[in-house]
């Protein structure tokens, strides 16, 4: 037979598999004995492949977890910094290639890397449950031109800024750029990565994050933008150090600063050094109860409030709908006697805070008018603070005021307000077109919750949208609630009236019963606020000192909830940080761990 045919036979018989797991050693031992880089112990996702000639082997390869950070990537990709966490699983990094020293011969290369291709797609969905969309590598130009990954059809995108990895983090200064090539693995790679839908990816649960050390030390980072209002004379405790331990202890359920205290001076002193407390003759020491109270009592709330809100945006999840409401600090009263109230927008699915601020100081009597004035007064600039582009805002029958509505839509976003008696017009005419209705639009029956069956029905209209007396009016709806106790079997029926900016092509009345039904999410929140942190009771009131705790527990909340597991209270979860301090740095991010942290811990 001829050389080429020979040849053209050889490449035709060679195959690709997954490496058995009585072969890793081998593979190990070849990998470590003949690339350049060495061998690779499998992390995350990873499977080894191993190409054959008639049982002889011919080439190695890894395919592995895509890449934490490439600018040229994620640039040809097209995604945002938050948009990556949760889909960079559908990207693999071919990160090692080994053809074995016998088998350096034309075609090699490029035949194995299209026969991996063809399989790698179904054994990723088979091994890991999701789909693999693309492949990425890095060539060290000193070493290699890439011409393999050329002749395979792989996109060379440029280079990288030539950045290594370290323990640290990453190298101070620039080492050797590497060519960066991807190859697609279906139609449209960047369409399908950017695609707002996660279901669509066949996404499921909340995205894992994947961290640098720079990153691991978010929290305290942001804690460095708030001024520290104390003289820098005889400052001895840093303030995002007396921050971060406040942050810490509120999350595993101290209510105040001695209690905040105490659970400082029962860390260990490596949890002491992971902080970032002084160190003093040998050992790590923590702010003493005076220190964190003079810090939470003078920093600005709304720097608090800023800085807590960039860590949100670095790991939290997005919401799709925004709810709107105050609380008052009942026992929280300043030396005019007066009560401090608290306004806040939480997300209607993450139960994060996005942002606080405080309506005033009211009276412990009779307070109830000014409350209503201060919050339509506080609505816009509290809602100034946050990016509300495509997302609906709910609020109860005090904020269903015009200009606040004007306000929103102007922010491309949308209202959903209830009307009630403090716009009587609007009721009556919302009432009177839904006094003779037919079958419901839509109804959603709920399980025994909580030890009963609701049923609730909607009927959504257009009909008044030219003539009610309100801005940008989309539909108008009423909602019948119907509530059945299992064991008494006491029965209750409510109506809620009300109208969204929000058309019925943009909104289906399943839709505006579920954005109605999420503005109960704040209350959620003010629930376990005042259950798990007492604070109706809490005797706080000097300074900013109310405004603050109050952030840090509302922070503290969004992030319990996203940890919670199903039948799990509130309380269980923060003794199980209170008994593993460690826990505590997974879910502030600041562990190597913190990759890894499941929501069903």
């Amino acid at each position: 037979m001829e050389p080429t045919n020979l040849a053209s036979k050889v490449l035709s018989e060679i195959q690709v598999r997954p490496v058995e797991r009585g072969e890793e050693t081998r593979y190990q031992e070849q990998m470590a004995r003949h690339h350049y880089l060495g061998g690779l112990p499998k992390i995350g996702e990873t499977v080894w492949y191993v190409a054959t000639w008639r049982e002889e082997w011919v080439a190695q390869l890894s395919i592995s977890a895509a890449a934490l950070k490439c600018g040229v990537r994620d640039r040809w990709i097209g995604w945002d910094f938050r948009s990556q966490y949760g889909r960079l699983k559908l990207i693999a990094n071919n990160s090692r290639f080994l053809i074995l020293p016998d088998w350096h011969r034309p075609n090699i290369g490029s035949r194995v890397l299209s026969l991996t291709e063809r399989r790698v797609v179904t054994d990723w969905q088979t091994r890991f449950g999701h789909p693999l969309l693309l492949l990425e590598t890095f060539v060290d130009p000193r070493r290699f031109h890439g011409g393999v990954y050329r002749a395979a059809n792989w996109i060379e995108l440029g280079l990288t800024q030539g950045y290594r990895r370290t323990r640290e983090g990453y190298s101070a200064e620039a080492d050797a750029p590497k060519r960066v090539f991807v190859r697609t693995l279906c139609r449209n790679p960047q369409g399908q990565l950017t695609h707002p839908n996660r279901a669509h990816l066949q996404l499921t649960g909340a995205p894992k994050i994947m961290l640098n050390a720079e990153q691991m030390r978010m929290l305290p980072q942001c804690f460095t933008t708030i001024a520290d209002p104390r003289r820098a004379h005889g400052i001895r405790h840093r303030l995002p150090v007396v921050l971060g331990i406040a942050a810490g202890a509120t999350l595993c359920g101290m209510r105040g600063y001695k209690a905040i205290s105490d659970w400082a001076d029962a860390l260990g002193q490596q949890a002491r050094e992971r902080f970032g407390c002084r160190r003093e003759k040998g050992s790590y020491v923590v702010p003493s109860e005076f220190v964190i109270r003079d810090c939470l009592v003078r920093i600005e709330p709304d720097a608090l409030d800023r800085a807590l809100n960039a860590w949100n945006a670095a790991w939290g999840k997005k919401d799709d709908a925004l709810a709107l409401d105050g609380k008052t600090m009942k026992n929280a009263i300043d030396e005019a006697g007066h009560q401090t109230h608290i306004m806040s927008v939480v997300g209607h699915q993450s139960k994060i805070c996005h942002a606080q601020k405080k309506v005033g100081t009211l009276p412990v009597k009779g307070s109830d008018e000014q409350k209503r004035t201060n919050e339509i007064g506080m609505a816009i600039p509290l809602l100034d603070t946050c990016d509300l582009a495509g997302v609906d805002i709910t609020g109860d029958a005090l904020l269903t005021q015009r200009a606040l509505a004007n306000y929103i839509v102007e922010q491309q976003a949308h209202y959903h307000f209830t009307a009630k008696g403090n716009q009587p017009g609007l009721q009556r005419d919302i009432a009177l077109l839904f006094e003779k209705r037919g079958p419901a639009d839509f109804v959603e029956m709920s399980s025994a919750d909580h030890g009963r069956i609701e049923t609730r029905r909607i009927w959504c209209s257009t009909a008044l949208n030219a003539y009610l007396d309100f801005p940008h009016v989309g539909q108008v709806f009423l909602i019948e609630r119907e509530s059945i106790r299992k064991k008494t079997g006491d029965y209750s029926r409510e109506i809620a009236l009300g109208l969204t900016s929000r058309t019925p092509q943009e909104a289906s009345p399943q839709r505006v019963l579920a954005v109605n039904r999420g503005h109960w999410s704040i209350e959620s929140v003010h629930y376990i606020i005042d259950w798990n942190y007492d604070e109706d009771r809490s005797r706080i009131h000097t300074g900013f000192g109310p405004e603050n705790i109050s952030r840090l527990r509302r922070f503290a909340v969004g992030i319990l909830k996203s940890f919670q597991k199903p039948n799990q209270s509130i309380a269980e979860l923060m003794r199980k940080l209170s008994f593993r301090t460690r826990l505590v740095f997974d879910y502030l991010r600041m562990t190597n761990n913190s990759a890894t942290v499941s929501l069903r811990n």
